[in-house]
């Protein structure tokens, strides 16, 4: 049985990294994301201590892929979806790239993000059922109690309920 497909944006990679499920997590799932969110996950300021430090070889081996997003594919999102226009340049290529792939809401295809902007973006086009959060992954693959304890309020089961709950009756517009 093939593993369901994840698309991760950045924030779920560095979180990921920081709680050391990357590995687990990859392992169940067929984990897939844009160059852009490569780009995000693999630089920073160095200095600054809040930091996650994430290993290009960990991060490229536990793909199951990742995918280019041309100028085109980000003009016709945006044209087709302009509320999204103010996303951060790692969600606004995930989103652009499923959406010229066709893949949602008809496949089976899972999103994570702790971004509610983006969150937001998936509920505005139709794709809200396809939101999951990395403590859902990652209680699917096995990690420790100390990995799920340590994970932030934002990439929790729970904060992703309450955020889709405010989007499906419009009290975050």
């Amino acid at each position: 049985m093939p593993k369901p497909r994840v698309f991760a944006d950045t924030n779920v990679i560095l979180e990921a990294f920081r709680t050391r499920c990357w590995t687990a997590i990859c392992q169940q799932y067929a984990i897939e994301t844009v160059e852009k969110c490569i780009e995000e996950a693999l630089t920073g300021d160095p200095d600054d201590p809040r930091r996650v430090h994430v290993d290009r070889d960990t991060l490229v081996a536990g793909l199951a892929g990742r995918h280019a997003v041309g100028k085109r594919e980000l003009a016709t999102f945006i044209l087709t979806h302009p509320e999204c226009q103010g996303l951060d340049d790692g969600e606004m290529h995930l989103l652009a790239w499923l959406h010229a792939q066709g893949l949602l809401p008809n496949a089976l295809i899972l999103i994570s993000t702790a971004d509610k902007a983006a969150i937001v973006a998936t509920g505005r086009i139709g794709w809200l059922d396809s939101v999951v959060s990395l403590e859902h992954l990652a209680q699917h693959s096995g990690v420790t109690r100390g990995q799920l304890d340590s994970l932030a309020r934002h990439y929790r089961t729970q904060w992703l309920d309450e955020i889709k709950f405010k989007v499906r009756f419009g009290i975050i517009p």
